[in-house]
């Protein structure tokens, strides 16, 4: 029987590994990366350091983190459209799990797995190495030559580090950041050390730079349902003094949950299919999920260096399960409560069920061609949307989002400081982004060129993962130019990520697989999506809940209604726009966007 999934082991005398493109980390945008360009029959080699594959999308971050459906598309989509079609085989296509996926984001981690590496096997030209460490780089002028891997040698034009710690960058001698900047470098009001809380910065926020990395913390799949429920075991390491300060607030009463879909509780609940629930952090907690100030080291840290702040948060996560379930000192209410849930059986079984990756959300950014900041997520002046960017290759819809950098101190004794979160517009995202400035045959997809501030609102599986499927288009097409990501013809690039199914810009009404989705897209390229819904008389209604606590339904003022009546206004300044479409003539939006994608597409041959 074919295998699902193949796993090449490395050979034993190889003098020398060659392939076209060279993808190190298996998270979902590697894996994107990977898939992409080998479907354009590139031979391709992904490399993954650990034991584990598929990064956090295998490793416990179930709730996959996106506001709006129509956000999501290319790979990303592929991925979730496969999952929704699984659960639906398995069970129906009106079963409760088909319904608790929602169309594939909250799937569990060995469905995830298994769909990952069905797309793999489906690609003959790519090979998988895994629990295979890269020791060093060689680089000759701007560009990788090759690089040590598990004790081989590897050749390969183009490169792409999708690491969440942007590992094959450092070591390439690209440049980056690790520290906050000031909110006086770029100008966002994010910036630096801040203290935030319902909506509004505090007194002490300084706004100066930083060495301080935001925190981590695992992402655990637990589950209520008996059959399957594995009790929490104290976990080596294990430190009671460190949750004791939960204990008076159950006893008074001020506390009576403890895993909740709100802010109400110790540890985020987010329920996903099947009975279980993805465990996260939550912000301002009495005592939180996260360890602030305690992964600094992680970015650069050696193996072992990573393996000490591992341990101890994986001592401290699973630590706080066990203290909740079991201290005599917590009312029995409290602990029959937290009893109620466990480990899942089915999850994680090599593992103990327990999340094998750490939740890096920010290591390095690397510099690069294009600085993604806070004003890249706002709305442009005079405008719905956030600004155009000729040079998208992705898009994103997600708020500023931070989970704090030092643990709470005396001036606000129950306020991480760096903490924020703050509701953005769908935004844009430059090829620049994912290009280092120095090295011109290496993409960095996770590890992109960003502020801290707006690293935050680009963090998310399904925004890297886009990244990363443009990144495999593109280090595809650079092996027909000299291998240099730079000289990639950006218009066709664009044009193919569109043919994909992968979106730059947001519409809350022409989906991937719509006729005129290529041509809208293109559109607002070019700005045309800017001039749909005037500023002075757009109504900014606020999203509406549309699927638990994390979906909404899409984003106010950004349907293009292709069936509305091209009225003198848009016409003009479309064709302002668009002196290729001038002598266009249409009577709706669709048409003429149709019509003027052709005409000016015919110019340019």
């Amino acid at each position: 029987m074919k295998s699902l999934f193949l796993l090449f082991t490395l050979p034993l005398m190889a003098a020398e590994v060659r392939n076209d493109i060279t993808v190190y980390g298996s998270t979902p945008a590697g894996i994107a990366s990977a898939v992409v360009a080998a479907r354009e029959g590139k031979q391709v080699l992904l490399v993954e350091p650990t034991k584990h594959f598929g990064g956090l999308l295998t490793g416990g971050l179930s709730n996959t983190d996106f506001r709006t459906l129509e956000a999501v598309t290319g790979f990303y989509r592929d991925y979730m459209d496969r999952a929704l079609a699984y659960y639906e085989k398995k069970y129906g296509r009106n079963s409760k799990q088909a319904h608790d996926c929602f169309f594939g984001a909250l799937t569990e981690p060995h469905v995830s797995d298994l769909i990952l590496r069905q797309m793999m096997a489906e690609q003959p030209t790519l090979k998988l190495w895994m629990d295979t460490k890269l020791t060093s780089v060689k680089r000759k002028g701007t560009t990788i030559e090759t690089a040590q891997i598990g004790g081989q040698t590897v050749r390969a034009s183009v490169w792409i580090d999708a690491t969440y710690e942007g590992d094959l960058a450092a070591m390439a001698k690209v440049q980056y950041r690790t520290d906050r900047e000031s909110t006086a470098e770029y100008g966002e009001r994010f910036a630096g050390i801040i203290y935030f809380d319902q909506g509004r910065i505090l007194p002490g926020s300084t706004g100066d730079a930083d060495p301080n990395i935001q925190c981590m913390n695992f992402r655990i799949i637990m589950t209520n349902r008996p059959e399957i429920r594995v009790p929490v075991s104290k976990p080596p390491g294990y430190n009671r003094e460190e949750f004791t300060k939960i204990i008076p607030y159950y006893r008074s009463g001020q506390l009576k949950e403890i895993y909740t879909e709100d802010h109400s509780g110790i540890i985020r609940l987010t329920h996903i299919t099947n009975g279980k629930a993805d465990m996260n952090d939550i912000k301002q907690a009495v005592v939180r999920f996260s360890l602030p100030g305690e992964n600094n080291a992680w970015p650069d840290g050696s193996w072992e260096d990573r393996q000490k702040i591992y341990d101890r948060h994986l001592a401290y996560d699973y630590g706080l399960l066990y203290f909740l379930a079991n201290d005599p000192e917590l009312p029995e209410e409290t602990r029959a409560k937290a009893r109620e849930w466990g480990l899942a059986k089915d999850e994680f079984v090599n593992n103990n069920h327990i999340s094998p990756p750490l939740y890096v959300r920010e290591g390095r950014r690397i510099l690069g061609d294009y600085l993604f900041k806070q004003q890249d997520t706002e709305t442009a002046p005079r405008s719905v949307r956030a600004k155009a960017q000729p040079e998208a290759i992705a898009s994103g819809d997600y708020s500023l989002n931070s989970h704090g950098h030092q643990a709470a101190g005396p001036l606000y004794p129950n306020l991480v400081e760096g903490d924020f979160g703050y509701s953005t517009t769908p935004f844009m995202i430059p090829y620049g982004v994912i290009r280092p400035r120095e090295v011109t045959n290496l993409l960095v997809p996770v590890a992109i060129s960003a502020t801290h501030v707006g690293y935050s609102a680009l963090r998310l599986e399904p925004t890297w993962t886009s990244m990363g499927h443009a990144a495999g288009l593109a280090a595809s097409m650079a092996l027909s130019h000299g291998s240099n990501v730079k000289n990639v013809p950006l218009e066709k690039l664009q044009a193919k990520l569109h043919q994909q199914g992968q979106a730059t810009s947001y519409t809350s009404d022409i989906e991937r697989k719509s006729p005129l989705f290529v041509p809208v897209q293109w559109a607002g390229l070019r700005g045309l999506l800017s001039d749909i819904v005037p500023f002075e008389t757009a109504v900014m209604a606020p999203l509406k809940r549309r699927f638990g606590t994390q979906y909404s339904f899409a984003h106010a003022n950004h349907a293009v209604e292709p069936q509305q009546k091209l009225d003198a206004r848009l016409e003009t300044l479309w064709k302002k726009r668009l002196p290729c479409a001038a002598q266009v003539n249409a009577s709706t939006r669709g048409e003429f966007l149709q019509k003027a994608y052709d005409a000016c597409q015919a110019k340019s041959r």
